[in-house]
């Protein structure tokens, strides 16, 4: 059976980032993929040590243990992940960038990449600013680090003028719970 990995980076467990994960997690589900949800805000992550370790022993494991050695199995293991992530302060949130940052045993010191091939990964984003143009750049400049490690990057979605509490919400706008079910939908061919 086909799995998919689902990393969620907020630290709502029923806010707009999570619901839509879970509408891309029922498009995964009616294709018959298995999915784990894991949220980063659970786990303990450390930041990178730049210790070079993986560099050093030229192997795509960390040699810090914490909760991340799990993530990098999950991740082994997985046929496609979604990573989903509210925007805060123009990036995505600091759990997901922890999450990123101890990526770097996926990338060669010639930044070739070191992922398992034959994986793909879909983002959802979300942010409380309606101008979706305005944080283009650094999430364009997060998936594209993602991708050094090998994830080629499947799809991606901007979900914006979203606040769970203050504004609408987020199973109100059909067309973008449409878009992420369509972005689960997809992931695994």
């Amino acid at each position: 059976m086909k799995k998919a990995l689902i990393l969620i980076g907020s630290p709502r467990k029923k806010g707009s980032t999570a619901t839509l994960a879970a509408e891309a997690e029922r498009g995964l589900k009616e294709n018959g993929i298995e999915t784990k949800t894991v949220f980063l805000n659970d786990l303990k992550i450390k930041g990178c040590q730049a210790c070079y370790w993986c560099k050093k022993n030229d192997v795509a494991e960390c040699a810090m243990k914490d909760d991340m050695q799990n993530l990098h199995q999950l991740m082994k293991e997985c046929d496609g992940m979604i990573v989903a992530s509210p925007i805060y302060f123009a990036g995505v949130t600091a759990q997901t960038k922890a999450w990123l940052d101890r990526l770097f045993p996926y990338i060669g010191m010639d930044l070739s990449p070191k992922m398992p091939p034959g994986k793909k990964v879909s983002f959802i984003f979300t942010q409380n600013q309606p101008d979706a143009r305005l944080f283009a750049t650094p999430i364009a400049t997060f998936m594209q680090m993602v991708g050094l490690t090998g994830l080629p990057v499947k799809d991606h979605m901007l979900a914006c003028d979203l606040d769970t509490g203050v504004k609408p919400p987020v199973e109100d706008n059909k067309k973008v719970m449409e878009q992420a079910y369509h972005l689960g939908k997809n992931l695994i061919q």
